[in-house]
């Protein structure tokens, strides 16, 4: 079995899946059709309508890689005739929106969101180690992810992104929402989110570009997420504190110390003033490179053809949402916010935000694009 693909949006990563598609990266794929108001993929039929090409193609998924706003309206359309969905992050602009697009997934259809990071080696080991109980009890974490430089010109060339109507949020719902997966991936979502958040502190937009967040876990640990798309050159550095020692990742590498006893312990019981625990060192740094969108397409297709199990379903994009929604919604009331989110009240004060906005008007500039520097 061929699963025949259709891909909609065919902009900077949708031009990406579709080179994926067509050059044979994915086992067991093929593109079967491209659909954009703009910008003509020439490696398949190629329709200017989604519609017409959801109506006239002969498909079996859709890769839907078009700007947050239509998310939804597009995958329902895709859902009603019966195909597989592949969604580019985020889902939506909300949980409440994805929950009910997710609720209207019938039982023979696979849908799956671009969750591409769970691929990356070295977050795959530290999940791993986390499940293994390798530091203990978390204690804190701490993430400072300053690399999402973008300059003006970003906002400048697009009528979506700065604007409330075209994502729904900025930072935290387009760049950001790889790191949050990822958080709460590793360690569950937190009870509650106090956030300070930046909007347009760096770039001429509505939404955010700097954020400080706290979060607090059951059992009490404590998450602090420092994240900005106005600082450079920036700073990726993920720290993880637990009762038998600590994990840092930064520059693709990890570093891990444990001890053979546990900190609550030594603490209670050592007769040393200014006494430690041993703890050994190891690093891991022999990450072997990934392509990690493909890496989801062929689990996906894996999926639909019954070999292997969904690895990133829609529920899994719900986690993400709720971080990045509710960070919004206590900036938005100076509120310490509780999850799960109140979707009622985030929507309400949501749609206030983009009634009082308005998609820009692109400029006609020749902007340079490098998509392998967009990862940070």
């Amino acid at each position: 079995m061929t699963v025949r693909f259709g891909v909609i949006g065919t902009g900077n990563i949708g031009a990406q899946h579709v080179e994926l598609l067509s050059a044979g990266e994915i086992k067991g794929a093929s593109l079967a059709a491209t659909a954009s108001r703009s910008g003509e993929a020439k490696q398949a039929t190629h329709y200017n309508d989604y519609l017409s090409m959801l109506d006239e193609a002969e498909l079996d998924a859709v890769l839907i890689a078009t700007p947050t706003m239509s998310h939804v309206e597009i995958a329902e359309a895709v859902l009603n005739r019966g195909l597989h969905v592949l969604m580019e992050k985020p889902v939506a602009m909300s949980v409440g929106q994805a929950e009910d697009l997710i609720s209207k997934v019938k039982l023979q259809q696979k849908f799956a969101v671009m969750l591409n990071q769970r691929f990356h080696p070295l977050y795959r080991r530290l999940k791993s180690l986390l499940t293994a109980g390798a530091i203990g009890e978390l204690q804190r974490v701490n993430w400072t992810m300053t690399a999402w430089y973008r300059p003006d010109i970003y906002y400048r060339v697009s009528n979506w992104r700065g604007p409330w109507p075209g994502e729904g949020g900025g930072l935290l719902i387009n760049q950001c929402i790889h790191n949050i997966d990822i958080l709460q991936w590793l360690t569950g979502l937190p009870e509650t989110i106090y956030a300070e958040i930046g909007f347009g502190r760096y770039h001429d937009i509505d939404v955010e570009d700097e954020v400080t967040a706290l979060m607090t876990f059951p059992g009490g640990a404590t998450c602090v997420l420092t994240a900005s798309s106005g600082e450079a050159p920036g700073i990726n550095r993920l720290e993880l504190v637990g009762d038998r020692g600590t994990i840092v990742c930064e520059r693709d590498e990890l570093e891990i110390q444990t001890a053979s006893i546990s900190v609550s312990e030594h603490l209670r019981t050592t007769d040393e003033m200014f006494g430690m625990p041993v703890f050994t060192r190891e690093t891991i740094s022999d990450f072997q490179s990934v392509n990690q969108h493909a890496a989801v397409i062929n689990n996906f297709v894996r999926s639909i053809e019954g070999e292997e199990k969904l690895a990133t379903p829609g529920e899994e994009g719900l986690g993400s949402l709720q971080l990045a929604n509710g960070m919004l919604l206590s900036a938005w009331t100076g509120e310490k916010i509780s999850l799960p989110l109140d979707r009622k009240r985030f929507e309400s004060m949501l749609a206030e935000k983009i009634a009082a906005s308005s998609l820009r008007e692109p400029e006609d500039i020749e902007a340079r694009i490098d998509m392998d520097a967009s990862y940070r």
